[in-house]
């Protein structure tokens, strides 16, 4: 399925996939696709999403700098990709016209709320990706182009009668088989060694009884995160009052207010003209909405009737964003009064405007009730902050002259000293699995000095210091602690050569013409018969069926035998007596579509594959 995967439709805004073509001459180039520049930066941005989306679990997965710069070389290559089938399809000559543009936008999920479209949903998107209209309308012809190729892809794939017969064949076939499990925990019973077995096989599996170094840390953390509960209990009435009082300012929702617009843009022939004739319109009675749908060159407010997002009621200034539009339409909008207003015709650097009050919200202030706990947490924060920095000033100071005594040295900030048990590099858990402390915790100025290492970053507002108690470097484990392992390893190698080998005695039997019965008896095991076995038949274990339809079909009316390894690493010998296969002429409608579906797929899968390889040909990559 991976070969088809550029012909699904993902929405690659949020990551950033389509914005390569906006730039030029980026010096960070690390490729460029049929004049799209792929940057290093916008390889950073991918990464920098999935540690913020994944947290803690990126930093476990990307522990090392070759792990990262191993992603990194991951995601460069999946960029190139995309962008090699986003030129080829361009190419092939696919796009989509201003109506299925249009259709695209109002029908993706993406800009929906509640399972209708939204054009406040659009905007905010664009505005937190930093798009224009036209780059969006421009990612939506991308998009529908792919999908153009895939269904031209499925709509030319066919499934020939004989294909639709042999993927029925192997579907509906059944086996007449009868099949002996043999286990290997029954030939594992009663096996012993002696010392000097466990003795030779120690000696030359040394590799597999390595005890990997160990180290067991004492060290001081400071962290704000850590402070903060503690701090929030120490915050009184009187600070959270005092703080509401001076702040009182960021409390207050300015008077909101809500206009449509009809915009027509500098491009358009006669603009003003146009403009002054729709406002004339307006004033005669016709439907703003209506003239804002049909007229309006912001499509996505045309959609809406115009309407525009809620802003805030202020003009700009250094203190204010204003309403964030542009000066002269902020300052007609304002000065509209009642619900309904309409303006005149309004000039800005966009075009010509007119105007529509559809609502204002008054001012109001959120009272301290309601934002006390919001209240509470900030001034823990700034208390655990105040006093992180002047404890990790204090640690800094006093390095020199107590980091001979980690005891001494936590005990000038008011720390405590604690331990991290022993651990590998593999086993480390709690703090000690933290990248950056593992990274110093098996280094030379950990391990070979008594003295407290200089400070380690865990993260923002988070530090600490160790020192080695206990260091075990790389080792052979005893022979006393490995011998039960050694003993385990013994008897599965033994019961395995065992069991196969009598697999394989059953096997001659049964070749021989013999039927075997005494060496079943012998070992207490008996056959499992099936007459029609199917591939998906619950009457016998998987892993049998598995086995048994490994096998090819047998010659004539000979069985065939077969000795098969199974997974759990018993053997199972097979005696496969016939295959029967089911009569096409007799299959039924739904399931002849449904297997014709199949073969169109696989065959639309296997085309996929094939172009996109040719893209790889014909569309130019430099690095």
């Amino acid at each position: 399925m991976k070969a088809v995967m550029f012909v699904i439709i993902v929405f690659f805004i949020g990551a950033g996939y389509f914005g390569a073509n906006m730039f030029g001459g980026d010096p960070n180039r690390i490729a460029e696709v049929d004049g799209v520049s792929i940057s290093s930066e916008k390889v950073q941005r991918e990464i920098d999403m999935m540690r913020q989306r994944d947290g803690e679990s990126f930093e476990k997965r990307y522990p090392t700098e070759a792990s990262r710069a191993q992603l990194r070389s991951s995601i460069e290559q999946q960029l190139i990709d995309n962008e090699v089938v986003t030129a080829g399809i361009a190419r092939a000559g696919f796009t989509a016209s201003e109506e299925q543009v249009k259709h695209w936008l109002r029908t993706n999920e993406n800009f929906q709320v509640s399972g209708e479209y939204s054009p406040e949903r659009v905007r905010s998107i664009m505005q937190q990706n930093g798009l224009t209209e036209s780059r969006l309308q421009e990612i939506g012809r991308e998009e529908i182009a792919r999908q153009q190729l895939q269904n031209g892809l499925q709509s030319t794939s066919f499934a020939l009668d004989h294909e639709v017969e042999t993927l029925y064949r192997l579907q509906e076939q059944t086996r007449d088989v009868r099949v002996l499990r043999v286990p290997l925990a029954k030939f594992s019973e009663n096996l012993t060694f002696d010392d000097e077995v466990v003795e030779e096989y120690y000696q030359q599996n040394q590799a597999r009884f390595m005890q990997p170094e160990q180290v067991n840390l004492r060290y001081v953390r400071l962290s704000a995160d850590l402070l903060l509960e503690q701090k929030k209990a120490e915050v009184t009435d009187e600070e959270v009052e005092a703080y509401y009082e001076q702040q009182k300012s960021n409390y207050l929702d300015p008077a909101e207010i809500q206009v449509a617009h009809i915009l027509i843009e500098n491009s358009v022939d006669n603009a003003e003209e146009k403009a002054k004739d729709l406002l004339a319109r307006i004033q005669s009675g016709a439907d703003f909405a209506q003239l804002a749908e049909e007229h309006s060159s912001d499509t996505f407010s045309a959609e809406d009737g115009g309407k525009l997002d809620w802003v805030d009621a202020q003009e700009q200034s250094e203190e204010s964003a204003g309403t964030g539009w542009a000066p002269e339409f902020e300052k007609a909008a304002l000065a509209l009064e009642n619900k309904g207003d309409i303006s005149g015709v309004v000039e800005t650097s966009f075009g010509y405007h007119i105007l529509k009050l559809i609502d204002r919200r008054e001012g109001k202030t959120t009272p301290l009730s309601e934002v006390r706990e919001e209240i509470v947490a900030k001034l823990a924060e700034e208390k655990a902050d105040e006093e992180f920095y002047s404890k990790e000033t204090k640690l800094n100071d006093v390095l020199f002259e107590y980091g001979n005594d980690i005891e001494l040295f936590a005990e000038q900030a008011g720390l405590e000293v604690k331990e991290t048990g022993v651990f590998t590099r593999s086993t480390a858990t709690g703090v000690a699995a933290n990248p950056a402390l593992l990274e110093k915790a098996f280094s030379a100025k950990v391990i070979d000095s008594s003295e407290v290492s200089d400070k380690i970053e865990l993260g923002s507002k988070d530090i600490v210091y160790v020192t080695a108690k206990v260091y075990k470097a790389e080792a052979v484990k005893p022979l006393e602690e490995v011998k039960p392992q050694i003993i385990t390893a013994l008897t599965k190698e033994k019961a395995a050569q065992d069991a196969e080998e009598f697999a394989n005695n059953v096997l001659n039997s049964l070749e021989n013409g013999d039927s075997a019965e005494e060496l079943l008896l012998e070992e207490e095991l008996t056959w499992i018969e099936n007459s029609a076995l199917k591939r998906r038949d619950s009457a016998m274990d998987f892993a049998l069926v598995s086995a048994v339809y490994e096998l090819p079909a047998p010659e004539g009316d000979e069985s065939s035998y077969r000795v098969k390894p199974l997974f759990n690493g018993d053997y199972a010998v097979i005696e496969l007596r016939g295959v029967n296969y089911p009569d096409f002429s007799a299959i039924d409608e739904a399931t002849k579509t449904q297997l014709e579906q199949t073969a169109k797929s696989l065959a639309t899968q296997s085309d996929s594959a094939n172009l996109v390889e040719y893209f790889k040909t014909t569309v130019e990559v430099s690095r």
